[in-house]
């Protein structure tokens, strides 16, 4: 076996170990300048030190899969000290935990919320969200009502991602709540996602100088932290106030959602030491912020993308036309026909990796990966970026072309990409996340044409840094078809 730090390392300076190598190849995303180390110490794996913190970054698809698939790489670093800080000053919540505690939670959540549709297809949710569509329709089509409203939608100029917001949100929020927020309540909504965009944005993709130096959160913001203290809590505290209101309303024989599950779980005499009522409020704001800003950064990306190319925007109106029409709306029946948009949303997923690091993994005990052995409690960062772009995968990696994904007679080819993770570790939310890409890209489409406005951040190097990259906001214009 080979010692990592010998052998493929990046070159360490003092206190900020590599990451300085990092920042200087990219200041804003340094995960970018681990693509050059990659080819200049010619390996798929290698090693640097993220201040003190030994650090492996893998960065292919047969590693990624492997450090995902196994019981070893599960454990998370749970040092950060925002993990603990906007988490009551404890270990809570489900990202940002291992072991046992980190099972059960999971094994809790992933039971009880696909009830409700949340990781697998359910009729009711299914209708709702579509309630959700008819709305967002109406609101782009006959204009602004609210004062919150007016703020994004100015005549046939639409403000992205903020516009998505509501819609995006409102599904979430009914998964766990069992109830929707009307339209006149839509403010909240934005807060919430306002506040996730906050937390996910604070920092570079690699969890930056905090994550190294703790004592740099004294500092305010200018590593972040007062922003990712006050994106998170923000969330945490509606979640702890509609608590309240659900524990008032809660019913002994009929679930609203997710969250009296919970409750009920709460009550129970034979529950663990885990369960209490601090680990729900943490536990629903890892689950609703990756929700609340994720799919609205990639619904953003991928109509970036297709306006860039608009050959790609004409076969998507096209298919719609042709499979669907004009007299309703796209149906998730629909996608298994819609072909090239399924195309085109996956490959804006791949080269518009949302998360490109993921969440840093840690190995539970002394194992080996590939070759080489890797030592307990070793860091491990799955470069998704990279394997997204390795021209041993995609040939022509930098080219958007959503053909890729399709065989010469139109049917799908199998995805390699992989932008929810994998493994137990899978981002629980990807069946839901999908179905909203769809939808929203699908309606958009279907019903508007769609004009960058000058002097808006138009490009695709327009970006936001951070654990999610995400669309610097810009307006749009759009346009009855």
């Amino acid at each position: 076996m080979f010692e990592f730090v010998f052998e493929i390392g990046i070159i360490r300076i003092p206190i900020g170990g590599s990451y300085w190598m990092l920042l200087w190849g990219n200041y804003k995303f340094p995960h970018l300048t681990v693509d050059y180390y990659v080819k200049k110490l010619k390996s798929k794996i290698i090693s640097c030190y993220m201040g003190d913190n030994f650090t492996i970054i893998v960065n292919d698809y047969k590693s990624i899969k492997e450090v995902l698939s196994r019981d070893e790489f599960d454990g998370r670093v749970t040092t950060a000290p925002f993990i603990k800080d906007r988490a009551f000053g404890k270990e809570l919540g489900i990202f940002f935990i291992d072991g046992v505690k980190w099972q059960e939670q999971r094994r809790f959540a992933l039971r009880y919320m696909r009830d409700f549709g949340f990781g697998r297809r359910q009729e009711k949710l299914e209708s709702e969200i579509m309630d959700e569509m008819t709305l967002f329709l109406d609101i782009l089509k006959n204009g602004p009502v609210y004062d919150g409203e007016k703020e994004i939608l100015k005549d046939n100029l639409v403000l992205f991602p903020d516009i998505l917001y509501a819609s995006s949100g409102n599904n979430i929020w009914n998964i766990m709540f069992g109830h929707r927020f009307d339209r006149r309540e839509h403010d909240i909504l934005r807060l919430l996602c306002y506040s996730a965009y906050m937390f996910v944005t604070a920092n570079d993709t690699t969890g930056g100088a905090i994550f190294q130096r703790p004592i740099l959160r004294y500092f305010g913001n200018m590593f972040g932290y007062t922003n990712h203290m006050k994106g998170s809590t923000t969330v945490s505290n509606i979640i702890k106030k509609y608590l309240e209101y659900q524990k008032v309303t809660i019913s002994e024989n009929d679930d609203q959602g997710f969250v009296d599950k919970y409750l009920k779980k709460l009550n129970r005499d034979d529950k663990s030491n885990n369960f209490t009522e601090e680990q729900l409020i943490i536990l629903l704001t890892d689950l609703m912020i990756p929700a609340f800003s994720a799919t609205p950064s990639m619904i953003t990306h991928t109509i970036k993308y297709i306006m860039h190319h608009p050959r790609v925007m004409e076969r998507v109106q096209n298919e719609i036309d042709n499979v669907v029409g004009t007299g309703r709306l796209v149906t998730w029946e629909d996608r298994k026909n819609l072909h090239y948009l399924e195309a085109t949303i996956r490959e804006t997923m791949r080269i518009e990796t949302l998360a490109p690091l993921g969440i840093p993994h840690k190995s539970v005990k002394k194992t080996t990966l590939g070759d080489y052995e890797i030592p307990a409690n070793t860091t491990i960062f799955t470069n998704f970026a990279a394997m997204h772009h390795d021209p041993d995968l995609w040939d022509d990696p930098e080219i958007f072309r959503p053909e890729r994904f399709l065989k010469e007679d139109g049917q799908l080819v199998k995805d390699f990409t992989l932008p929810f993770g994998f493994g137990r570790r899978l981002c629980a939310g990807e069946t839901y996340a999908r179905y909203n890409l769809f939808g929203t890209l699908a309606l958009l489409l279907q019903n508007f044409n769609l004009f960058f406005v000058e002097g808006e951040p138009s490009s695709l190097e327009d970006k936001l840094p951070g654990i999610l990259v995400s669309p610097k906001k810009l307006w749009i214009r759009l346009e009855p078809r």
